[in-house]
């Protein structure tokens, strides 16, 4: 491999070394050492090589969503991490869907740029790995490794042992997943933003139990009273007295009900309406912003004001949870205060990643249990420690986000609870697409939030079916080994096998082939009433069972099946058991 080191500044030397006996499962590990003068702030390095551009059809990475085109040199495709944001992944894939190289570090604290794109002159893939892409905290060395994965294997298994590289070479493991992250969850904020009314939630709760929810998420607007500007009142954490007059007594009638409470927090804001404003004003990351500056974590007050903060309320309150949310606001700016010997450390990386260690350990050792959700785009490698319950990022009424992102974070987070964004649909919607916004999740623990009480009957009845399938199935549709086809057309089919079952929701491929002899579910997510199944191995008599989507049967019977392809008559967003 022949890398270049373009023209980078104020590095002494950078050193790449390949060393051959050095692999993780036939992926080629690339040492990188960089030595600084001292006490040197780095300027951003590039490191560049190139593939020769054969047999590859897409480009996909965790921030690319629908554009999966291979760009060129003057439009690169990109993906940014750094600890707050993101993940270290880009991946090369063929038409086939084959991977043809992933490219990862194993920093996954340190800012970062992937890129690849054509060079329009020789055909070949332009790959480039930025480091110190945004500013860091001045070093004398630096030290990661460069991960390159050409392996002729499915996308999907390339993805999967990244994954595993992160837990077993770089020690970046899952966050402990209590058994309540892997249940569905009510959530206020699509159904009633910040408009907090302790009796109209209690009332969803009661409703939402019977469905099989088992949390709720009281979102923002607990803590202030009157209309917000923004988040300039966020920051002091009291309850509002005229939404919520008794958080505790709030909390005790959720337990009530049998759910959990989880309640949301902004972390970083400190807005200038807050009282606690003049004690943080000379501890803030963007002084400048004249609304809701964020507080820098690199001071030990601010971590400990923030653990405080949480614990005090899972002590006093009972919550069980919390929405942890903005934390990829941690930026450092052009406004950002220089040297202030009241920090304890330079890197703002570390300061973050102190702040959620003490804030998640000062909650676990109330409760173990103790629930701690984040969103998208704060779900990389080093944040997956700390949260166990992680959400993709908001998109009401965007099935075709929340399937995209939700299967792609499946792949990055291993053993991590993957939630759905809140689900919500309009009332008038046909039950139909109201179901599609349900089966584009299935896959991820899902969240609702609209008004169970004020949904039509055939919503209600499509909720508890689904819902109820979800239950009924959750270890294989969250356990079993994930699947998926496609990646440039968003996923066309999405599989999961467990426990002599597969599940399977087709997109815009309707044949699923089943190369064993399992209990099959077939979902149809098409715009046709037509599902196909290729049986590779079965033989024998199956009971056929064909369902709309309010769990109504269509059609039972029996028939003879042999290895060869079956055509059914399925009704859109209906399931097909084969069995």
């Amino acid at each position: 491999m022949n890398f270049s080191i373009p023209d980078h500044g104020n590095s002494d030397s950078v050193k790449l070394s390949e060393h051959p006996n050095r692999k993780y499962q036939d992926i080629t590990l690339v040492d990188v050492e960089v030595t600084f003068p001292d006490g040197t702030v780095p300027a951003p390095l590039e490191i560049r090589f190139s593939i020769p551009c054969t047999d590859i059809y897409s480009a996909d990475y965790m921030s690319s969503l629908y554009d999966k085109t291979l760009g060129v040199t003057w439009g690169m495709r990109q993906t940014g991490s750094c600890l707050v944001s993101g993940a270290p992944l880009h991946q090369l894939i063929s038409a086939d869907g084959r991977n043809r190289l992933t490219i990862s570090l194993s920093d996954a604290m340190t800012p970062c740029i992937i890129a690849t794109g054509i060079n329009e002159n020789t055909a070949e893939v332009v790959c480039s790995v930025r480091l110190f892409t945004s500013p860091v905290s001045a070093r004398r060395s630096y030290k990661t490794v460069l991960y390159l994965d050409f392996r002729d294997c499915r996308f999907d298994e390339a993805r999967k042992t990244l994954e595993r590289f992160w837990v077993e070479f770089c020690g970046y493991r899952s966050a402990y997943t209590p058994d309540a992250a892997r249940r569905p969850v009510y959530s206020t904020w699509y159904s009633f933003h910040r408009d907090v009314n302790v009796e109209e939630i209690i009332r969803q709760c009661a409703l939402a139990k019977t469905y099989g929810m088992e949390s709720v998420i009281v979102d923002d607007g607990w803590q202030f009273d009157g209309p917000a500007v923004g988040y300039n009142r966020c920051g002091d954490w009291d309850p509002a007295p005229s939404k919520v007059p008794d958080m505790k007594e709030f909390v005790d009638r959720v337990h009530a009900v049998g759910m959990k409470f989880i309640l949301w927090y902004s972390v970083p804001f400190m807005g200038t309406a807050a009282k606690s404003y003049e004690r943080f004003k000379t501890m803030l990351l963007n002084p400048g912003n004249t609304e809701s500056p964020s507080l820098d974590p690199r001071f030990p007050e601010v971590r400990r004001y923030l653990t405080e903060t949480y614990v005090r309320a899972a002590k006093e309150w009972g919550i069980d949870g919390v929405k942890l949310d903005f934390i990829d606001s941690f930026w450092l700016s052009e406004d950002t205060p220089g040297f202030d010997a009241r920090r304890d450390t330079v890197s703002l990386e570390e300061g973050v990643d102190r702040l959620l260690s003490d804030v998640t350990a000062g909650l676990r050792a109330v409760n173990p249990e103790f629930l701690i959700e984040f969103r998208q785009s704060y779900f990389g490698p080093v944040l997956r420690r700390y949260g166990n319950m992680i959400r993709v990022g908001d998109c009401a009424c965007d099935s075709i986000r929340n399937h995209v992102a939700g299967i792609e974070l499946r792949y990055s987070l291993g053993s991590s609870a993957v939630h759905s964004d809140m689900l919500m649909w309009h009332r008038d919607s046909p039950v139909e697409a109201a179901a599609y916004q349900v089966i584009t999740t299935l896959f991820l623990v899902p969240q609702i939030s609209v008004l169970l009480d004020r949904i039509p009957e055939s919503h209600r009845r499509m909720l508890a079916f689904y819902l109820r399938f979800w239950n009924d199935h959750r270890e294989t549709l969250l356990d079993g080994d994930l699947s998926s086809d496609n990646p440039e057309g968003l996923y066309s089919q999405v599989r999961s096998v467990l426990n002599g079952e597969i599940i399977a929701v087709s997109f815009s491929n309707p044949v699923l082939t089943v190369t064993d002899d399992l209990s099959v579910f077939h979902i149809n997510a098409t715009d046709k009433d037509r599902l196909y199944l290729r049986f590779e191995k079965s033989k024998g008599r199956k009971r056929i069972r064909i369902t709309d989507c309010t769990g109504q049967t269509v059609k039972e019977s029996e028939q003879e099946v042999n290895p060869g392809i079956y055509e059914f008559e399925v009704p859109r967003c209906g399931i097909l058991e084969v069995f």
